[in-house]
């Protein structure tokens, strides 16, 4: 889901650069669903990858998301204020296709066994031998 998502932003985002006319409000649209769909995917695999820090894997990618957002818009600004929005934006292109070539790099993560179930073990465990105790009394 997240690399077709990267994929349909490629080309919303090439859109919205070259399409003339009334048809840019389209890619507009997919542009952001594009954008928009694998934000909490993003999110999750982030805490997939930190399953014993899931707050610090969610801070980190929603802070990094939003600080290179913040800190590429000035520059976007400028670079269409020297040249136009066109020039400005053509790079964009390109970044979602990074995104999915880095994307299909990663390996899955590791699945976890699940904590509360180990807990659950040992304190029936405990709980069975004291009760084991008890009934030998």
């Amino acid at each position: 889901m997240v690399s077709t998502s990267y994929l349909i932003t490629v080309a919303a985002v090439a859109g919205v650069v070259f399409v003339p006319g009334p048809a840019i409000y389209l890619f507009v649209a997919l542009t952001s669903i594009g954008l928009y769909v694998p934000f909490s995917l993003q999110v999750t695999l982030a805490q997939d990858y930190l399953p014993t820090r899931v707050g610090t894997a969610g801070g980190i990618t929603l802070g990094l998301m939003a600080g290179v957002g913040g800190l590429t818009s000035p520059v976007i600004g400028s670079i269409a204020d020297a040249t136009s929005l066109r020039t400005a934006l053509t790079p964009l292109i390109a970044m979602p296709a990074l995104s999915w070539l880095l994307f299909r790099t990663l390996p899955e993560p590791a699945v976890p066994k699940p904590l509360l179930e180990d807990r659950g073990e040992e304190t029936a465990q405990k709980t069975g031998s004291r009760s084991t105790e008890r009934s030998s009394r």
